[in-house]
Order: structure tokens, then sequence, then C-alpha cells
């Protein structure tokens, strides 16, 4: 009798569906890729509610977009294949991630996990999926947050998990050449939380502020939410700071740029990672929104197509913003490319029935979708990628309150540069 694999003490659905397989071929009823009966189901992770909750604007549109282009079926070697996709929220919380990751594969059984927004959401998704053997693909967070808060060896990288987008190395240059391009003393504030991003920004970026010439005051960690950043405020104005250096959401930023201007806190450039990628979230500041710099990971301007629907990244952002009546914004082409990335892999896998076959057909990925290409052997860690990322500018709209202009394309050379960055007025 065979016993049932266990993994930790749980259930290795995993080795069960290997031993499974193995017992279905010894009976010569085994079949060469998904019974045609079954559907594949997809877990999805995304921070519907909650600080992050920005990030998440664009899935009931990309959900949409799916269903319409496929029609809830996958064209497998001349087979339709039926797909479900279960979305669960993390309600931007590591620990719920965690849990609703645990559920999507022990309860609804799912095939593979997607997720997506800060280390909040992919690390713990990404550490369940590895603990259990299922393949999961996401984007999103910085590489090198997501890949050394799993405390990952590039050496040897993860077995189960897959991820793309920009790197840490990737913005910090864009956003310092953009800060070069402004005449300062190359003083930089920094508010790095403690957090997945803070924490990773904290090790890596010093040395290279103080390699290029950049002068840097840090008050240290903190925690989140924070009910003033005062103290923060009070220590820039100290070491003359004209440069910001942030990565702190919506509600944080809020109370940091309102207590700043209450100071008279008049930085030259400013940037706040989770906070200034969204133009929803910056339309409250009005004027005193104009002028912050962001890198940009997708742009209209992107000279890229989807390889499900055939739209252009222009095209794309103008069904979004027909359909929904809200301005695009960058996260919109990665929730689109995530599909275009798995719906690829499960097309190319040689056994749907087997995670394993499922995950080698995710590390061997080398498509161009909408966000650009994606090929998980070119690292710079096993099975992830980087994405092209350039750099950009606030600055007063016209169908909006505001626009982005691309001012960098130091790692996006295919993008248009549009114009130079312009110091904040006050």
């Amino acid at each position: 009798m065979t016993n049932t694999p266990l993994t930790g003490g749980r259930f290795d659905r995993r080795g069960f569906l290997k031993t499974g397989a193995a017992a279905l071929a010894a009976t010569g009823l085994a079949r060469p890729a998904l019974a045609q009966s079954r559907t594949i189901k997809i877990g999805m992770v995304m921070p519907q509610t909650g600080p992050l909750a920005f990030f998440s604007e664009h899935v009931e549109f990309v959900l949409n977009q799916m269903q319409k282009a496929t029609g809830g079926v996958l064209n497998i070697d001349g087979r339709q294949i039926a797909y479900e996709i279960l979305l669960r929220d993390s309600q931007s919380n590591p620990n719920r991630a965690s849990e609703v990751a645990s559920e999507l594969i022990l309860d609804q059984e799912v095939d593979l996990i997607i997720a997506a927004a800060t280390p909040e959401t992919t690390v713990p998704v990404s550490d369940m999926c590895e603990l259990n053997g299922i393949p999961c693909v996401t984007n999103d967070t910085p590489i090198e947050p997501y890949f050394f808060a799993r405390g990952g060896d590039p050496d040897v990288g993860f077995e189960w998990t897959n991820h793309y987008f920009f790197s840490g190395q990737q913005s910090a240059g864009t956003l310092l050449k953009m800060f070069g391009q402004i005449e300062s003393n190359k003083m930089v504030g920094a508010l790095w939380p403690n957090d997945g991003d803070g924490n990773a920004f904290a090790e890596a970026y010093p040395p290279l502020f103080d390699s290029l010439g950049y002068g840097l005051s840090d008050p240290g960690r903190f925690d989140m939410p924070l009910s003033s950043y005062a103290a923060a405020v009070s220590q820039f104005k100290a070491d003359e700071v004209e440069l910001i250096y942030g990565v702190i959401p919506p509600p944080e930023f809020t109370t940091f740029w309102n207590e700043a201007a209450q100071q008279k806190f008049q930085p030259k450039a400013v940037y706040a990672g989770k906070t200034v990628q969204f133009p929803a979230a910056l339309e409250p500041f009005g004027a005193r929104a104009e002028g912050l710099v962001t890198e940009v990971w997708w742009a209209p301007v992107y000279p890229y197509a989807s390889t499900i629907t055939g739209q252009t990244a222009k095209e794309l952002a103008d069904e979004y913003e027909a359909v929904s009546g809200r301005q695009w914004s960058m996260p919109l082409g990665f929730r689109h490319s995530i599909f275009e990335v798995i719906f690829d892999g499960l097309k190319r896998a040689q056994d749907l029935d087997d995670p394993a076959s499922i995950q080698e057909a995710f590390n061997t990925t080398d498509l161009t979708t909408v966000c650009g290409p994606i090929d998980f052997r070119t690292g710079p860690f096993p099975n992830t990628c980087t994405t092209p990322t350039a750099g950009g500018q606030w600055v007063k709209g016209e169908k909006y309150p505001l626009d982005l202009v691309i001012c960098d394309n130091l790692t996006a050379p295919e993008v248009e540069i549009e114009r130079q960055v312009q110091p904040l007025t006050y």
C-alpha cells in the first residue's frame, strides 16, 4: 500500500499528484495532458482593501478582459481547456496573504497561484507556494526585496516561484539620474520603513549613494502607520536635504507631505514609491503633486503589445479609461501581462496534471508582453527577470489633473524621452 506523502506534517499535494499519475500510468489510463473534464484552477492574491488597494484597481477590468478574449477556455493542442480564477484579498496584510494562499492550495487545490503588489503580498504568497510545491508567478515588487526577504540564495534560487519587475539597481539608477538633472546639493532624505522594501533599500542604497557623491539623512526604520513624520521632517531640514527618496503608501505620504508643508520644508525633488505611481493617490494634493518623480514600470508610450488581445500599450490604457472612467496607472500593464505569462506557460506545459511540468514551462518563458520581454532565464536571480523601466515626472494634465512625462530611459532605451526633470515649485 502506498503511503500518503507528507511535507512538514502537511498533505503533500505535489507528491500525491505524482504518485497518482504513476498509478494511472500503471493501469494504462494515463493521458498525455489534462483531462478535458477538469478545469484549471488559478489562485490570485491581491491587496483589494487596505493601504495598498490602489495596486488592485485594475483587477476587475483585466479579469473581464481575459473572459472576453478567451471565453474562459484555453486552446491547448487543439483542445478547449476551461480555467477558473479564484481571487482572494490579502487586505494589504502579509499574514492574511499567507492565509489565503494556504487556503487556495489546501482547500481549493489550485494548480497555480499568481500574486502582485509589494513584498507584503508577493513574499508570503511565494513562500507558501514554495512550501507546498505549487507553481507561482508574481510581479510588481522590486526583485531584491522579493528575493532576499525570502532568504534567497543567488546561487540556488527557488524551485516553485517566478518573478518579474524592475530591480533596485534599475530604480536607483533611474531616480538618481533624474535627481542629477536638477541642480542640488545632492543631499538625500530617506523614508524607509520597517518592511520588506524599506529594509532592502536601507541595506543596498547607502553604499550606492556614497559612491555617486550623494549624502544621506536617514531617520531610521519605522513601523507604519506612523502618526507623525514631524521628527523626520525636522531632521531633513537640519541636514539641508534637497532630495527625498522614500517608499511609503498613500496614507503615509499624505501625513509626511502635509507636515513638510507645515514646517515649510521644500525639497527640490521627491520620490515616494508605493504612492507616486498612482495619479488617484496624488490628485488630492492638487498643484503640490506636480513635479513629483517616479520610476515608470509601464506607460501607454511603451512600444509593446499584448499577446492575448493584440492591443498596444496605448490601446490597453485607452480601453481601461473608457470602461472604468479612471486614469490609467502603471500596475495596469502588469495585471494584464501576468495572464500573458501564465497562459503562455500553460499552453507549453507537457502535462497539466503535473505541477513540475507547469513549473518547467514557466521557467522557460521567452515572451514579449505588453510590459516588455519576459525571460526567467535572464536573472538577476534564478527564475526572475527585469522589465524595462523608465523615469518620469508628474505635470499639470489636460484630460486629467496630472499627466506623466518620460524624463529618463536609462534602462528602457526603446521609450522616448519627452522632457527634462524640473525642480519642484512652491
